[in-house]
């Protein structure tokens, strides 16, 4: 059985932990509107998923509906969020922020033990951060279904409701259906395995459907990768943030999540060069930094990052100014640049920071630069990997010399 507490006293709780989060005025606002109208919807009553999903429902009724654009869209959106940020605070006693939380998940005490040893299991297996990440957004959906539901420990799944949690997956791509399904059906099976469940869940869940390399990667021109970068507006600190983070990955072909990781100890200005372990493949891999990117990094760390003890050098730029940006907000930022820039996007394709890795593997391949060094650029653990990008249709793209000259900007 959960913890019982009043939805007056959960909705102040959360409130001061969105403060201590250092949320802005404007959201806090909007929190305290929503806190104020579910306190007097809910009256006395302790809090439950299904009392915050009722309000929602009077919500609706009430408005005629909830608007996705315009002035009052914002404003309506937030009912969900305001509901959702309590269903997860009361459950986990902490607050995702989106979908790039990496803190420590105190898990319900009915899912506490099976959930860590699972994941300590992978940890020890060499699973990567993100991998556990996936982890922990997986069982968290499900122990949000399951509280939905009135249940609250792994005996009392049933077939129906897997069922349910797989229908809530509709409108997800096939890969992410895929993984969700995969780790739950190791969890189920682990927790079988070592006793905390007393019947082999795994066997309710579908076959996770096929994901494969059928779909060409997306690629841009060298005019096209250089409107993208002037679109960026460098005369705040986000946008000096962003353009130095683009530079990055369009020059070195690095995968965002190894950028985010940048520490500024993994340069050397002296030798003009960036060395990392990769966070995908855990190998070593030493970059020269061209002149541009060096002086984006350098007008960064000078005129843009907030004054913070963070040890890498790309940060979020909302108080206290503690952590990696976010990947949803520099997707966010990477679509805007996109449409500032013009350039045109079908929309069977994804278009991300990955875009840039693979339009320089392409644009290296129009070179004639062999696929070996191809794979040393990009860190590749395996060369067969930077044959994937042989598959690109050649006609229409320009060729591109990228310069890896390193002038010397340090000293100017």
């Amino acid at each position: 059985m959960m913890r019982q507490i009043k939805v007056t006293n959960l909705c102040k709780e959360l409130e001061n932990k969105l403060v201590e989060l250092g949320y802005s005025e404007d959201s806090m606002r909007r929190y305290r509107k929503v806190f104020q109208e579910f306190t007097e919807y809910a009256g006395d009553c302790d809090y439950s998923q299904s009392i915050g999903t009722d309000f929602l429902v009077t919500k609706f009724n009430q408005l005629g509906g909830f608007v996705t654009s315009g002035e009052n869209s914002k404003n309506e959106m937030y009912y969900f969020r305001v509901i959702r940020s309590l269903a997860e605070y009361y459950n986990f006693g902490i607050l995702f922020r989106r979908h790039d939380f990496h803190g420590e998940i105190v898990w319900p005490e009915a899912f506490k033990e099976v959930t860590e040893n699972f994941i300590k299991q992978k940890v020890e297996y060499g699973r990567s951060h993100n991998y556990i990440t996936r982890i922990n957004t997986t069982v968290t959906e499900l122990i949000l279904l399951l509280d939905a539901a009135n249940v609250y420990d792994l005996n009392g799944i049933t077939a129906k409701l897997i069922s349910r949690y797989v229908e809530s997956l509709v409108g997800l791509a096939p890969g992410t259906i895929a993984w969700r399904i995969s780790i739950l059906r190791q969890y189920f099976k682990y927790a079988y395995l070592n006793k905390y469940v007393d019947y082999t869940i795994e066997y309710y869940l579908p076959q996770a459907p096929q994901s494969s390399r059928l779909k060409l990667p997306n690629v841009w021109t060298e005019d096209q990768i250089q409107s993208l970068i002037s679109a960026i507006d460098t005369t705040n600190p986000v946008g000096k943030r962003d353009y130095a983070m683009m530079l990055i990955a369009a020059r070195l072909g690095m995968r965002i999540g190894d950028i985010i990781n940048l520490k500024i100890d993994d340069i050397d200005w002296f030798s003009k060069q960036l060395s990392i372990i990769q966070n995908k493949t855990k190998e070593p891999l030493t970059l020269p930094i061209p002149n541009d990117v060096g002086w984006a990094i350098i007008d960064y760390l000078k005129n843009g990052r907030p004054i913070t003890d963070c040890e890498n050098i790309f940060v979020v730029h909302n108080a206290p100014y503690k952590g990696k940006p976010f990947k949803s907000t520099l997707g966010h930022n990477f679509n805007k640049a996109l449409k500032r820039a013009g350039i045109p996007v079908e929309k069977t394709k994804h278009c991300g920071w990955h875009s840039l890795r693979h339009s320089l593997a392409t644009n290296l391949l129009q070179n004639n630069v062999g696929v070996n060094m191809i794979s040393d650029i990009l860190g590749h653990s395996d060369p067969q990997v930077a044959k994937h990008y042989l598959r690109v249709d050649m006609k229409g793209l320009k060729k591109c010399t990228l310069e890896l000259e390193v002038k010397d900007y340090v000293r100017e």
